[in-house]
């Protein structure tokens, strides 16, 4: 019931088709990708719903099949899924955790809500915390310069980390995501979220719904949320079947709403990558239709 009142509304409201000519295509997400078998569509007169997202992206990640997908190499601002890519970068450099940093007036930002004040002295693993899972400006900036790089260099950084990875259609202009000149596409977003939650570290993080921040020299707690709601959605529920194995939030009005997240349902891996949504909330209402639609029109082998 609650799935028919979800498409119900989106059939209402929304403009994009969900399957297209895409979907015969397949994308490389890892190196050496190999399997025996690939999903295969249970009804092909189905054409599926609508949803509101501009170019979005299904990938089997076992395959590299796409299972759907609209404009997903055109390229676009990805706004803060581009924190993904900074989390890899500073994982290269292989930081001290348990570094204090003091944040200062040149870690301010414009934009989204802060979660951590000038004269605020932290663990750089708390400033990672609030970057990845609030989403949070001001912890980037500080994390960057904790690491002791100035924004260009670390944006050099990232572009070089693009074109290791094979993002060709990505460029990166800021580590925050703040900036419309941090371009990428549907498929490039697909492989650098699939390469990303590879990573303990990051997977780990994504994943928290909440996080408590030690503010050292107040000694005292200030508890962060995610941006990602889904995380507490049938998504993430046993009892549905489906796991959330991570993702990440972004917007700039130049980007619209985006989501790119990976999910499994019974132990099936799909990565699902929205971009330009409507809403706030038509982000995560998209995706969780096309999961509905994906997993109700593939059939993968036992």
């Amino acid at each position: 019931m609650f799935l028919n009142i979800i498409l119900s509304l989106l059939l209402i409201h929304s403009v994009n088709n969900v399957y297209s000519v895409e979907n015969t295509e397949f994308l490389s997400l890892a190196e050496n990708q190999s399997v025996v078998s690939t999903p295969a569509r249970i009804n092909p007169e189905n054409i599926g719903v609508e949803i509101t997202a501009n170019k979005y992206l299904v990938v089997d990640v076992a395959s590299g099949k796409v299972l759907a997908g609209r404009h997903a190499n055109e390229e676009q601002p990805i706004a803060s899924i581009t924190k993904i890519m900074t989390a890899l970068v500073i994982l290269d450099l292989n930081p001290d955790w348990q570094k204090q940093v003091t944040l200062m007036s040149s870690d301010e930002t414009v934009g989204a809500y802060p979660h951590i004040y000038r004269g605020e002295q932290v663990k750089f693993i708390d400033l990672w915390k609030s970057a990845l899972i609030s989403s949070d400006n001001n912890s980037i900036m500080a994390l960057v310069r904790a690491l002791g790089l100035s924004n260009l260099e670390f944006t050099e950084l990232m572009n070089y980390k693009a074109e290791e990875l094979g993002l060709y259609n990505t460029d990166f202009s800021d580590p925050t995501g703040l900036s419309a000149g941090n371009v990428s596409t549907a498929s490039d977003i697909a492989r650098l979220i699939y390469l990303a939650l590879q990573k303990n570290q990051i997977r780990e993080t994504v994943i928290q719904p909440k996080y408590e921040i030690d503010i050292l020299n107040k000694k005292n707690n200030r508890q962060i949320t995610s941006t990602d709601i889904l995380i507490d959605s049938f998504l993430n529920s046993q009892i549905y079947g489906y796991e959330l194995i991570g993702g990440k939030t972004g917007y700039l009005p130049e980007a619209g709403y985006c989501l790119a997240v990976e999910i499994t349902h019974e132990n099936k891996p799909v990565i699902f990558v929205v971009l330009n949504s409507n809403t706030i909330d038509s982000r995560f209402q998209d995706t969780k239709v096309l999961a509905d639609w994906v997993f109700n029109n593939y059939q993968w082998e036992k």
